[in-house]
C-alpha cells in the first residue's frame, strides 16, 4: 500500500516507517481483526513464532493506528506477551485513528496482506474491499453491433419441413442405433462418426429384406459412405419424432450463443449464493516437474479429452486440423508461465496423411516458439488397430493430397483410421495413462490430499455463513 509522510506543526515530515518502543500495556488489539482472521489461537504455528521470536527476536515492528490499535501484528503482539515482554518495537500511522474511521476494516485488510489465511477470512476481506460492479451490458451490446444497420425480411417458405417417419423395415436398425446411443450415454453429445465404428462391432441390417433375388447380407451394416448416409438419415428422422433424443448429437462446428439474463433480483442472488465457495480446485500440476498438455486433431474429441485431463487440471487444445499461430503461442505462453524446464505434448489424431502429418507439425511449431518439448502420439497407432482389430476408414488416403506419398513410405500403405473408431472410455484411459507417465504421482497425491482439506475449510466456512446471514 503506498504511504505518503505525514507533516508535523512546524513544517517537518514525520517518518511513518520510524520504529520506537511502547510498553505492552499501552498497545490495544483490533476488536475487527478477531472477526477478519479468527481470535488469536495456541495452535503449532503460534508455537513456532513463539519459538522462532524467543531464538532470534522481533524483526518486524508492530504497525499501530495513532491511538494504538494494532494494524499488523496482532499475532506477534500475542507471541510476545506469552513471552512476557515488557515493551515492544513499533511504528505508529499519525494519519490512521481506529475511533471514528469507517474505513477501519478496510485499512486493516489492507495491512495484512501477508497473512496465511482461512477461506472465511479470504471471503470477509474480500467483501471489504471496494469493487465497481461492471456494466455488462456494453459487452452485449458490442457483440450485437453488426446486427444494428441490417435491414429485417420476412420470408414466405409456402409450407412447413417434413420429416419422413422410419418405416417398419428399419426399426430393427434404429433399435440398435439405440443401444449403441445408451451405451456411450457418458460421452453425450456424440459424433455420428462414433456411432458409426460402434456399429461395426455387430452391424445389423439397414433394413428388413423385401422378398427378392438379392440375399439379407445385401442390406448388412458396412463400413462404407452408403451405410453411414443411411446411419445420417435415420438419426435425422429419429431425432424429429422423439425416437433418439435430441441431446446426444451435437454438431460443435457451429456455435451458438445465448445472453444470460435474470427474471429478478432475488434470482440472480440465489444463483450466487448457490455457487458460494462451489468449484474450488488446487492447480494439480503447479509442482509437477513438467508442463503436460494434451493436444487432439478434431471437436468430437472435445468431451473425451475433456473428461481424461480435469482430474489432473491439465490444459488441452483441439485443433481441428491444422492450427494457426494463436494455438502455438498461447501454448507457448502457458509453458513459460508454468517455470518448467520441459513440456510434454500429448496427442490425438487419426492414423491417416494429415494426422501423422499434424502431430509432426505441433511439435515443430512449439519448438519454433523455443519450447523443449517431447511430443508423445498415443491415438490411433499401429499396435491399437491390431490390438482391437479397428474398422479402417471407408475413404483411404487419396493419391491427390500432397502428403498421400509421404504418408504411404512412412505407413506402407494407404489404409486410414480415425480416432472415433477407439472405444471412448479407452480412450480416456490412454490420455490418463500418458499423463501419469509424465507426473510424479507422490506429489499428485499429496496435493489431492490438501485439496481435500481445503475444500472441507470451505464447507464449514459456508455453513457458518448461512448461518449468519439474514436477508
Amino acid at each position: 500500500m503506498a504511504t505518503s509522510a505525514t507533516t508535523s506543526g512546524n513544517g517537518k515530515a514525520k517518518d511513518p516507517y520510524a520504529v520506537t518502543y511502547l510498553p505492552i500495556g499501552k498497545i490495544k488489539p483490533s476488536p475487527e481483526n478477531d472477526k477478519l482472521y479468527g481470535e488469536v489461537q495456541d495452535d503449532e504455528q503460534m508455537d513456532a513464532l513463539v519459538d522462532s521470536i524467543k531464538r532470534c527476536g522481533l524483526d518486524c515492528p508492530l504497525t499501530l493506528t495513532k491511538d494504538h490499535f494494532v494494524l499488523s501484528g496482532h499475532r506477534r503482539l500475542y507471541a510476545v506477551q506469552r513471552l512476557g515482554w515488557d515493551k515492544v518495537p513499533v511504528r505508529i500511522r499519525k494519519d490512521i485513528a481506529r475511533h471514528g474511521n469507517t474505513e477501519f476494516h478496510r485499512q486493516l485488510a489492507e495491512f495484512n496482506p501477508q497473512r496465511i489465511k482461512t477461506a472465511g477470512s479470504l471471503l470477509r476481506e474480500a467483501l471489504l474491499r471496494s469493487a465497481d460492479i461492471a456494466d455488462t451490458y456494453s459487452a452485449l451490446e458490442h457483440r450485437a453491433e453488426a446486427a444494428l444497420n441490417v435491414d429485417a425480411e420476412f420470408l414466405d417458405v409456402g409450407r412447413s419441413k417434413e420429416i419422413t417417419p422410419i418405416s417398419k423395415r428399419r426399426l430393427p436398425f434404429l433399435e440398435a442405433v439405440q443401444k449403441v446411443i445408451e451405451s456411450l450415454e457418458d460421452f453425450w453429445p456424440l459424433s455420428i462418426r462414433q456411432i458409426h465404428y460402434k456399429l461395426l462391432n455387430d452391424p445389423p441390417l439397414k433394413q428388413a429384406p423385401k422378398r427378392s433375388k438379392y440375399d439379407a447380407e445385401v442390406y448388412r451394416y458396412r463400413n462404407d459412405k452408403d451405410s453411414y448416409n443411411s446411419l445420417v438419415d435415420l438419426l435425422e428422422s429419429a431425432r424429429y419424432h422423439g425416437q433418439v433424443s435430441m441431446l446426444c448429437i451435437d454438431d460443435p462446428t457451429r456455435p451458438q450463443e445465448t445472453w444470460r439474463a435474470f427474471s429478478s433480483l432475488s434470482e440472480f442472488i440465489h444463483q450466487e449464493t448457490e455457487i458460494l465457495l462451489c468449484g474450488y480446485h488446487i492447480d494439480r500440476q503447479l509442482e509437477q516437474p513438467r508442463h503436460i498438455e494434451v493436444f487432439a486433431e478434431k471437436n468430437t474429441l472435445y468431451r473425451i479429452v475433456s473428461k481424461a485431463c480435469v482430474g489432473y487440471t491439465v490444459p488441452f487444445a483441439i485443433g481441428r486440423g491444422f492450427c494457426s499461430i494463436p494455438v502455438w503461442r498461447d501454448m507457448a505462453a502457458r509453458f513459460r508461465n508454468s517455470d518448467k524446464e520441459r513440456m510434454t505434448l500429448i496427442i490425438v489424431s487419426d492414423y491417416d496423411p494429415e494426422g501423422l502429418e499434424l502431430a509432426d507439425d505441433a511439435i515443430r511449431s512449439l519448438t519454433l516458439h523455443d519450447v523443449p518439448v517431447d511430443g508423445h502420439r498415443i491415438a490411433v497407432t499401429p499396435e491399437q488397430i491390431e490390438e482391437l482389430g479397428l474398422a479402417e476408414d471407408f475413404n483411404p488416403a487419396k493419391d491427390t493430397s500432397t502428403r498421400y506419398h509421404s504418408f504411404v513410405k512412412r505407413t506402407g500403405g494407404k489404409r486410414c483410421w480415425e480416432v472415433e473408431a477407439l472405444p471412448p472410455d479407452y480412450l480416456v484411459e490412454q490420455i490418463k495413462a500418458a499423463i501419469e507417465a509424465n507426473m510424479d504421482m507422490e506429489i499428485y497425491g499429496a496435493v489431492c490430499d490438501r485439496e481435500e482439506k481445503d475444500r472441507e475449510n470451505l464447507r464449514q466456512t459456508r455453513t457458518a455463513i448461512a448461518e449468519q446471514l439474514e436477508f
